[in-house]
């Protein structure tokens, strides 16, 4: 049932989204038996060619700790050798080199308190200051000012409003555009100008109120997990690596209990998304049916589904977000396919 669902599904919203926007751009490695001296080589491989697409990745934090250049030696025996722009590299060690990266970014953005709270990230525990930017941007709407361009004003208006209703709803759904592939909606291409004001907004709400320490937190949850789903490495190992890779690199201790918890996206700092684990979700079972019944009606409009069908599948999204997210690759390994290069 879930195959023939799935099926449905694909073949009804390709309608709507282009699936095969991007297509992989390496090729896998198979049958490879490599010595000691290789294994090193093409780590070194995987480190270089991931600081050619991302020059302002800090790796001289990692020198610095040998003991976690050691634990690549462990993982990538069970990663699979890719040929990549040139260069033989470890498939999901140039993943893993993302998620350092992203949590330095974030690192650095935190401890400079003259860019950050920036945005959204300034008021958002404020909720006086959020009702009066909510109101501002209702004058500039319905209020006696003459505003040509009503596209910012009406996205803010709307979802501070919404916000200001529940803002544990709100931040559910705007968190949807860090996992979902929003940028395969076909109207997504159709207006440029509502295509830059998107992005523009999204950008605005998804600075968000954390920490330093949540977000390395949330780096443990995606490395762990990263062990465990795509190098399958048993979790007692990969419970190790990451408690001594966090010590190593933050100096500070990971609680590897909370890895079996519920794990949500608590926060975000732009796309990046910062993942939390707690006991209780944070949506009620009315706000999760709330949420399943909006979608269920959306996707019976396309495939004929009963919701005894639907919901265990909803279920599944909901509970591993982490997952879902890891499912992703930094976008170099990708390429467009050529019967889109008119699309921009």
């Amino acid at each position: 049932m879930l195959k023939q669902f799935g099926e449905q599904l694909l073949s009804s919203l390709s309608q709507d989204y282009y699936f095969d926007l991007y297509l992989i751009d390496f090729q896998v490695i198979k049958g490879t038996h490599l010595s000691t001296e290789n294994k090193r080589k093409y780590i070194q491989a995987t480190i270089k060619q991931y600081q050619k697409f991302h020059p302002n990745f800090q790796y001289s934090k990692i020198q610095k700790n040998i003991e976690i250049e050691n634990y690549f030696m462990e993982l990538i025996n069970h990663d699979i050798v890719i040929y990549f722009k040139g260069a033989t590299i470890y498939k999901e060690l140039y993943k893993i080199l993302y998620l350092f990266d992203n949590t330095f970014e974030v690192q650095k953005l935190l401890n400079n308190s003259k860019k950050y709270p920036d945005k959204f990230a300034k008021i958002q525990s404020d909720l006086k200051g959020i009702k009066s930017f909510n109101k501002q941007y209702k004058n500039n709407l319905f209020g006696l000012r003459n505003i040509m361009d009503k596209g910012q004003s009406r996205f803010r208006y709307w979802i501070t409003t919404v916000y200001i209703k529940n803002k544990k709803l709100t931040k559910f759904f705007t968190h949807l555009f860090i996992i979902g592939d929003f940028i395969k909606v076909k109207d997504f291409y159709n207006d440029n100008k509502n295509q830059e004001l998107l992005l523009n907004e999204l950008d605005f709400f998804l600075m968000q109120r954390t920490t330093i320490s949540k977000v390395v937190k949330s780096f443990g949850i995606l490395l762990y997990w990263e062990m465990v789903k795509y190098l399958k490495i048993n979790r007692q190992e990969a419970e190790e690596y990451t408690s001594h890779i966090i010590y190593d690199l933050f100096k500070e201790n990971f609680n590897a209990d909370e890895l079996h918890k519920i794990i949500e996206i608590k926060s975000s700092i732009g796309y990046y998304p910062v993942f939390g684990a707690s006991k209780k979700a944070s949506l009620s079972k009315s706000e999760q049916q709330f949420i399943s019944n909006k979608l269920y009606k959306q996707i019976k409009e396309y495939i004929s589904i009963e919701q005894d069908d639907f919901t265990p599948l909803f279920e599944s999204y909901i509970k591993t977000p982490h997952i879902q997210y890891l499912e992703k690759y930094p976008v170099e390994l990708f390429r467009k396919n050529p019967k889109y290069s008119s699309i921009h």
